[in-house]
């Protein structure tokens, strides 16, 4: 019995079962599975079906940075306050056009008919598989943040390429000097394994890269850093890539419709006086063809200007899918959204 509990204890605590970044030991500090997991008399299974799991979730990101901070107060009143989508309402509500998800991954993912945070991410590999807007943890193009070392040189993050996969990375300089001397090693578990040089990175050689301009990380050309000045030994910086780990693609506003469904309308459906039942909703999944529409590249944002040479505000423009149609998300964006279009957004 014993030799099995400690097999059930070391596969707890696993890399092999790691999360994506920065639900993972990329972290600091590490997350691991037993940071949300207890081994006896646990929800098990059931953990994000569980009432209240928000406060799990909330246990960690009120804590941190601000595009994290998530408190009850910020929730949807609808018409009157609220900067995020509801996380613990009913799944139907009428009013709102809302009913059962048709996806399974989030129907089965309520608990008493309500809304949760599981119900729409996925917390442990949602990153992976269906990405969504990326973020990193630091300001690409400003250096990092030094964690360790006394050397005098910087360390910049250039913007992670589309096809960036959620990971966390520590970069260590294992040989001092001026940049193109001076070389680094990579971890993608804050230090518990390392990458070296041998011409590609490679695990656990003792090698290192050499420092320089866009250097890549073990990640393809997806992620690079650029070095300047000089190194001590031992100079560190961490930062991750990652997306929101939803349990479904919405590139194309399909967590939206999943729930949404009776809002997905078209120009013809609402033109010939749609069906005295539902509510009336803007046409989506169309391009902007109609004699009364605007051409893409002439849309105003939220303040009326044009968003190529308009405020400088990113968040307020109206941003139609690749094929330059309309989407929920076009207009809509579930968490960290105020009313007030003169306002840059925590995105």
């Amino acid at each position: 019995m014993r030799a099995r509990v400690l097999g059930l204890v070391a596969l707890l605590a696993s890399p092999a079962l790691a999360a994506d970044a920065p639900h993972d030991e990329s972290s600091s500090p590490a997350i691991i599975c037993s940071s949300c997991h207890v081994l006896h008399k646990s929800s098990g299974g059931s953990l994000t079906t569980t009432a209240g799991n928000a406060n799990l979730c909330a246990s960690c990101h009120n804590s941190r940075g601000p595009s994290f901070v998530l408190p009850d107060s910020v929730q949807a009143d609808p018409g009157a306050s609220g900067t995020s989508h509801r996380w613990d309402a009913p799944a139907v509500n009428a009013a709102m056009g809302a009913g059962m998800p048709l996806n399974p991954e989030l129907a089965t993912h309520l608990r008493d008919g309500k809304l949760q945070c599981s119900t729409c991410h996925d917390q442990h590999n949602g990153a992976a598989l269906f990405k969504g807007t990326q973020h990193v943890s630091v300001v690409v193009g400003t250096p990092i943040t030094r964690t360790a070392g006394g050397g005098t040189g910087t360390l910049v993050l250039n913007q992670p390429l589309a096809a960036a996969n959620p990971k966390g990375y520590r970069v260590e300089v294992v040989v001092g000097g001026a940049t193109g001397t001076a070389t680094f090693r990579v971890s993608n578990d804050n230090g518990m394994t390392w990458y070296g040089w041998t011409g590609a990175w490679t695990g656990g050689a003792p090698n290192g890269r050499p420092t320089g301009a866009s250097v890549a990380l073990n990640d393809g050309a997806n992620v690079t850093v650029t070095f300047s000045g000089t190194f001590a030994v031992g100079d560190r910086w961490n930062f991750y890539v990652s997306y929101p780990l939803l349990r479904m693609a919405n590139d194309q506003g399909q967590m939206c419709e999943t729930c949404h469904s009776e809002r997905v309308q078209s120009s013809a459906y609402i033109e010939s006086g749609a069906d005295g039942t539902k509510l009336f909703s803007h046409p989506i999944g169309e391009a902007l063809l109609k004699p009364y529409d605007r051409a893409p590249a002439n849309i105003l944002d939220c303040n009326g200007q044009t968003q190529t040479t308009g405020d400088g505000l990113s968040t307020n423009n109206l941003r139609l899918d690749s094929a330059n149609t309309v989407r929920c998300m076009t207009c809509h964006f579930p968490h960290h959204t105020d009313s007030n279009s003169l306002t840059e957004d925590l995105r």
